[in-house]
């Protein structure tokens, strides 16, 4: 019967090494959600707001499905409402023949960076009826994570 030698050292190092190596891997980047009535929740929703209402009149208000903020970007998926609640009246807007032809969801997604100046939007989008954003990681250096 053959027996293998393996110095202490060795073997300590064998079984620390993969210890440290976990060790030494970056934690799970988190994402969070601003709680309502949060600066930083205002501070985004309000970024986007000046575009939504450029296309569809003001005021407008958010019913917020998805706000996601990891480091410095923020996602927001958002659908524009009247103040209290009312619908959007389409009739009066460019989007009329596609929310009536099924071609508009009537939700904007956007995508924001916070700098010296306040939150910046990068990519925006109203109405689409696709996943507009699953391009958006390879776009820019933002981590997959912020996305839903």
């Amino acid at each position: 019967m053959r027996f293998n030698y393996c110095s202490p050292i060795v073997a300590i190092w064998l079984l620390a090494a993969p210890i440290a190596a976990i060790s030494w891997v970056p934690a799970a980047a988190q994402t969070h959600t601003p709680a309502r009535g949060t600066l930083q929740r205002a501070a985004i929703l309000d970024a986007v707001r000046p575009m939504v209402e450029a296309e569809l009149g003001a005021p407008v208000e958010f019913v917020v499905n998805h706000l996601r903020v990891l480091g410095e970007w923020a996602f927001v998926s958002l659908i524009p409402q009247r103040s209290g609640g009312g619908a959007i009246a389409y009739s009066y807007t460019r989007y009329q023949a596609a929310f009536d032809s099924g071609m508009f969801d009537g939700q904007a997604t956007a995508l924001l960076r916070q700098t010296a100046v306040g939150w910046l939007i990068y990519e925006y989008n109203l109405g689409a009826t696709d996943v507009v954003w699953v391009e958006w990681p390879d776009w820019y250096p933002v981590p997959p994570e912020l996305f839903p």
